[in-house]
């Protein structure tokens, strides 16, 4: 998150929540408010995937109103339900091509597989859940049980839900990144 004090986008920990978010940034100790974010609908988005010679139309998981640049890294779903890392190369909406866009106004990604891609986590916290990104290099593992540190906060990963439709629960069983469909943790 962009701290006002420090000039520049940092690590912040969240301190409280309630209608809003009160957050401290982990360099310079200010502390402000900010507003929850809210869950936006999610989409299936058309994706053409290039894979040296040969390209695939696949399907990128995207928020309506998450924002897409060209150059950002993601994960394109298969007819084969393997995940894909692919970076975006151009953006399609309508008959333009265009640098970045939301979710919902996007047509068509035009994506090269990558060996780095985002894992989606889901926070639980009591009544709220708090949709988080980690950008990993593809064959990374994430562990049931184990604690990490997303974007300032820290989480217990209770299971993982595989692109595939499995479920991984048992403590000490783990996933590569490049497999996983979204992170279920609960904030410590």
């Amino acid at each position: 998150m962009f701290c006002a004090t420090c000039d520049e986008e940092t690590e912040h920990e969240v301190l409280s929540r309630t209608r809003s978010q009160v957050i401290k940034c982990t360099i310079c100790g200010a502390v402000s408010r900010i507003p929850i974010p809210k869950e936006g609908k999610i989409l299936q988005v058309k994706a053409i995937v290039s894979r040296e010679n040969t390209s695939a139309v696949c399907r990128c998981e995207l928020a309506e109103d998450e924002e897409v640049a060209v150059g950002d890294y993601l994960i394109a779903e298969c007819g084969d339900g393997e995940g894909a890392g692919v970076e975006v190369m151009a953006i399609e909406s309508g008959d333009k091509r265009l640098e970045k866009s939301t979710g919902d106004r996007i047509d068509t990604l035009w994506t090269r597989v990558i060996d780095q891609v985002v894992v989606r986590f889901s926070v639980h916290d009591g009544w709220h859940t708090l949709p988080l990104y980690v950008k990993c290099e593809g064959d990374e593992k994430f562990v049931v049980g184990d604690v990490y540190v997303i974007k300032g906060v820290k989480a217990r990963i209770g299971h993982i839900r595989m692109r595939n439709g499995s479920v991984t629960k048992r403590r000490g069983k783990f996933e590569v990144a490049n497999t996983i469909k979204r992170v279920y943790a609960y904030r410590v």
